[in-house]
């Protein structure tokens, strides 16, 4: 955690700083050691470009510790990046640029069980929802299935052993799904993952 978010969250009467991770497997090792006491963990965001270290960490801590909630922080605030955020377990969203007021206010909420993103997030997240309800090109079963399997980490070679397809058919279908998505590479796919209905 950087010195000026502790300077911040350690002002308010009552706050005690439990410790500060550079990594998540450090913070994993630590909690296993002694999970209790701890009301709020604030955790940065690594930019979403593929199924990343940020993302990963959500997921384990939200399967590990549940009812622990997660504020994140992160210089990434795009619809795609808060979405992920938020499926993977976090209770709040902030950018770093947050003022101190807002920073305090969004670990009040999360502490409590209840979910922080701010207003021009949210108005990102409803333009983004409204994007969805317009609606993507259609896929065909086939290509849905690619996409799902490569949404779940799947290599080509595994999904054709999965599928019984051919690998070279698979990749076919897979860059069939990606012109009709408009995108070009898997970053691109993780990048939008929120807008498709296909896991």
């Amino acid at each position: 955690m950087h010195l000026g978010l502790e300077v911040v969250l350690c002002a308010r009467p009552g706050v005690q700083l439990q410790g500060s991770y550079g990594h998540g497997l450090s913070l994993l090792r630590a909690l296993h050691r002694d999970p209790a006491g701890i009301d709020l963990l604030v955790a940065d965001l690594l930019p979403v470009d593929v199924p990343c270290d940020g993302v990963q960490l959500l997921q384990a801590l939200s399967q590990r510790w549940p009812a622990l909630p997660v504020l994140v922080l992160s210089a990434h605030c795009n619809a795609s990046t808060v979405t992920l955020a938020l499926q993977a377990g976090a209770r709040g969203f902030l950018p770093k640029s947050a003022s101190p007021q807002l920073l305090l206010r969004a670990a009040d909420v999360a502490a409590q069980g209840g979910r922080f993103v701010p207003p021009d997030l949210r108005a990102a997240l409803s333009r983004s929802r409204a994007h969805r309800s317009q609606g993507l090109p259609p896929l065909s079963e086939r290509e849905q299935e690619i996409i799902a399997l490569e949404l779940d980490g799947h290599g080509t070679g595994d999904m054709a052993r999965r599928l019984g397809r051919a690998a070279s058919t698979v990749s076919t279908q897979k860059k069939s799904a990606y012109r009709k998505l408009g995108i070009r590479s898997d970053g691109d796919l993780f990048k939008m993952r929120h807008l498709l209905s296909v896991e």
